[in-house]
């Protein structure tokens, strides 16, 4: 049996995880998708990948897909033969829910500001030596979750005990708990927008979700609020963000997810067409937010598992959905 290990993320998780595999398994590691040969496609049993595309040579002996990645967007299914799993594999849940509560830290307290201004100028303002305006906590606030899955409730779980009040939309009936106050249907979404200090958007990408924040919805949210999205860009319509944030509507954003990502002929691409980067009330990163130690570890040894269930014959994990 042949595992094809395609994708630079894919070629690191090979190396992670060669150890915890069955001596039978054979590995082909391809770190650039450019050179997969047709020879190499034809004599795979297993494709461990985030990617795979219809002009990709043909693979006709693919019996398990095993994404490296939570998201199977970029996996071309039509590309692949019927009726084999597509998994997917986790593990970044507490690092992203610390990433939501350390930008909601960080906006509340206008860290990055009276850090900047106190290094740079040596400025006191901000403090009560000089009766300076009080910056604010989260605890008391409101946190409106939407999608309340792993990554969701991580978050609840963590706000929680900083104090927060925690609301939650969901495509799915859900129960509350971990510090959830109510769960609204995500067609009432608009209910539940305008009592959030915070937005977290922990939600799949899907029909359903893609541009979910509109101009319109994004208009429904306090003009105080803070919106944080660690999901897909798309759920956030690309123009109308900009044009929220430059006109003040709402207090900012921390933005991880983006509408364009690097290629190799721009491997320095910004994540959007508007420049996001010379405003002031955003906090961007690289899609990082889940990109910890801990998160890569766990997620291999679950990539590992997975495919030693397979090998035996043992029922998988994570099935995301069949071709």
């Amino acid at each position: 049996m042949r595992a094809l290990f395609l994708g630079n993320v894919a070629a690191d998780t090979a190396n992670g995880i060669r150890a915890e595999l069955p001596p039978e398994l054979e590995m082909e590691i391809v770190a650039d998708p450019k050179e997969l040969t047709p020879k190499a496609a034809a004599a795979t049993d297993i494709l461990v990948t985030n990617i795979w595309r219809t002009d990709y040579p043909p693979a006709l002996r693919i019996a398990l897909v095993q994404s490296v990645a939570t998201g199977i967007e970029w996996i071309e299914q039509a590309a692949l033969p019927r009726g084999i799993p597509i998994c997917n594999a986790y593990g970044h849940e507490t690092a992203i829910a610390e990433y939501v509560l350390m930008v909601m830290l960080a906006w509340s307290h206008r860290f990055r500001e009276i850090e900047s201004d106190f290094r740079l100028r040596s400025s006191w303002a901000p403090s009560w030596v000089n009766s300076g305006a009080p910056h604010g906590e989260i605890r008391g606030s409101t946190l409106g979750i939407v999608g309340l899955g792993r990554v969701g409730r991580e978050v609840a779980r963590r706000a929680a005990a900083f104090g927060c009040h925690i609301l939650a939309a969901n495509r799915s009936p859900r129960e509350t708990g971990d510090g959830v106050e109510r769960i609204y249907p995500l067609a009432t979404l608009d209910e539940m927008l305008p009592l959030c200090d915070t937005v977290a958007i922990c939600t799949a990408f899907g029909p359903e979700t893609e541009r979910l924040f509109d101009a319109r919805r994004l208009a429904r949210m306090k003009p105080t609020a803070f919106l944080v999205n660690i999901a897909r860009g798309a759920i956030i319509d690309e123009d109308a963000l900009y044009a929220t944030l430059r006109d003040g509507t709402i207090g900012g954003a921390a933005i991880d997810v983006w509408w364009q990502y690097p290629d190799p002929a721009e491997p320095d691409r910004r994540g959007s067409r508007h420049p996001f980067h010379e405003l002031p009330n955003i906090i961007m990163t690289p899609h990082c937010s889940g990109w910890t130690a801990g998160m890569v570890r766990r997620r291999w040894d679950e990539i590992a598992e997975n495919l030693r269930h397979f090998v035996k014959g043992e029922p998988l994990i994570n099935v995301v959905t069949t071709t």
